[in-house]
């Protein structure tokens, strides 16, 4: 690695810490948020940020100074050494060490600096609901992972992946902020459900009204029974829904309304780490309609294969394929 790059690469590290510093200094403004996501839009500043994230949490409480102190002077030592990863963090270090020092030696209180952070995923084909200490209820889908960050003026999640709904406790005190990549929803009490799918972030709202912010386009308002779909290469689209069919994952269930065959093997697979795979090609936008339980491979394949002309094979692993049904021909007569 040259000078230049690593250079270049410490200007990074160091611009993460000071955005994680400027994050914990209440109050945080509307226009700082914006300018933080647009920040860490790109994919190395993003990971320079989680680093430091991942150094704060590793800090533990005050009992851990001595800790600190010792990685701080552990990263500087390694200064002129060659990195043995991506990340070494010794600005960082540095950095994010004399925040925690000059934030206790000012006599502020601790926690009231640091939001409360914890963090929550769900495994293939689990779901769980998790209690926010404000009243909030946050009910996790298949595959989901949060992080939750709570501070005196705001109350912020950040969606990592997956499907979350947020079923939010009212205090206009304390906005209720979700972040889906950069993807803001802010709600003060109200409920919905928000789908991250890499960069294809889905909006639905099913009581009450959130104000949804997404990269350089206008901030749109939902109103109950809207849901607004975004993709990394078309514009947003705001449309009504059946809120209760698109959050019935939340009840267990599973609702295809004239579906494709494609987009309900999607849907479904979501919930197996054996995912169906369709290997007839020509019924892939075949339409189907049906109500199953999240997880019932077994139903899904009953009726697909009932209605269309398919077969389902197992592998020894598990693994299903549906195949397209051998034609019966009549025997020729004799």
């Amino acid at each position: 690695m040259t000078g230049t790059d690593e250079h270049g690469e410490d200007a990074v590290e160091a611009q993460a810490a000071q955005w994680f510093a400027r994050l914990k200094s209440l109050p945080v403004s509307h226009e700082t948020l914006q300018q933080f996501i647009a920040w860490q839009r790109d994919e190395t500043h993003a990971a320079a940020f989680d680093a430091v994230e991942q150094l704060w949490s590793r800090a533990g409480d005050l009992g851990d100074r001595p800790a600190m102190v010792a990685a701080t002077q552990d990263a500087l030592s390694r200064k002129g050494r060659r990195r043995s990863s991506s990340w070494s963090l010794r600005p960082a270090l540095a950095a994010l060490a004399a925040i925690v020092f000059l934030l206790l030696g000012s006599g502020a209180t601790y926690w009231a600096l640091r939001p409360s952070a914890n963090a929550y995923a769900t495994g293939v084909g689990q779901q769980s609901v998790v209690a926010l200490e404000d009243g909030s209820k946050v009910t996790l889908d298949t595959d989901t992972h949060i992080v939750v960050r709570f501070d005196a003026d705001g109350r912020s999640v950040i969606l990592k992946r997956g499907q979350a709904y947020f079923t939010v406790a009212h205090d206009t005190a304390r906005p209720f902020r979700v972040e889906a990549g950069d993807t803001g929803v802010l709600a003060t009490g109200t409920q919905f459900a928000v789908r991250r799918d890499g960069r294809a972030v889905d909006v639905t709202l099913v009581e009450g009204s959130v104000r949804v912010a997404a990269g350089r386009a206008p901030p749109a308002t939902l109103r109950t029974g809207q849901q607004l779909v975004l993709r990394p290469d078309r514009a947003a689209v705001v449309r009504a829904v059946d809120a209760g069919t698109a959050t019935a994952w939340t009840q267990g269930r599973i609702v295809l309304d004239g579906w494709t065959l494609a987009r309900a093997l999607v849907e479904v697979n979501r919930y197996t780490p054996r995912p169906v795979r369709l290997e007839a090609a020509r019924y892939a936008d075949a339409r189907l309609s049906g109500t199953f339980d999240v997880g019932d491979i077994d139903s899904f394949i009953a009726a697909a294969t009932a209605l269309l002309p398919l077969n389902a094979q197992r592998d020894a692993h598990g693994s299903i394929r549906l195949i397209e049904r051998p034609s019966q021909k009549s025997p020729s007569p004799g």
